[in-house]
């Protein structure tokens, strides 16, 4: 009979509220180049830019309402820059620039950075949960474990680090 010997880390997992906090960070980085992105095709392709007083969350439901081709590939690169960014952040230093602000890494049951394709898988599911009416996202603050719907198919948990 083989006896190993198992060695126990203990972490402390970080809550609603300080990810919330990192995922704002992570956004005031994003904007920026989601921004830059949306003034560079309406430049290239004829586009109207709003006036600053326009943009909100009416403005961009209703372009994606209005079913403007130009609209939907702007939203579509966003949603891609985005996924990522949140990929291989997490698949290469296990945080993103929002997590390492406020001390926090994503782990998976090892202790591990996530690999690429469970990054990958993480992030897509995050996104379907924001999509879901925040409800995948909500659910941390209510998980024994401080877990979104994202981490617990992906097998990861945020912890601070």
């Amino acid at each position: 009979m083989v006896v190993r010997e198992v060695e126990v880390v203990r972490v402390r997992v970080a809550g609603f509220w300080r990810r919330l906090l990192a995922g704002a960070v992570d956004f005031l980085v994003l904007a920026p180049v989601f921004a830059l992105l949306g003034l560079v095709l309406a430049a290239l392709f004829g586009g109207r830019v709003p006036r600053l007083r326009e943009l909100g969350v009416d403005w961009a439901v209703e372009l994606l309402l209005g079913r403007n081709p130009l609209a939907l590939v702007g939203f579509g690169l966003c949603a891609l820059v985005g996924l990522s960014y949140f990929t291989l952040f997490h698949a290469t230093r296990g945080q993103t620039l929002g997590n390492q602000v406020l001390g926090l890494r994503v782990i998976t049951r090892n202790g591990e950075r996530p690999k690429l394709w469970r990054a990958l898988g993480r992030t897509a599911a995050g996104f379907g949960s924001a999509l879901l009416c925040s409800l995948g996202l909500i659910w941390i603050a209510f998980d024994r474990e401080k877990r979104g719907l994202h981490d617990w198919l992906a097998g990861t948990w945020v912890v601070r680090s």
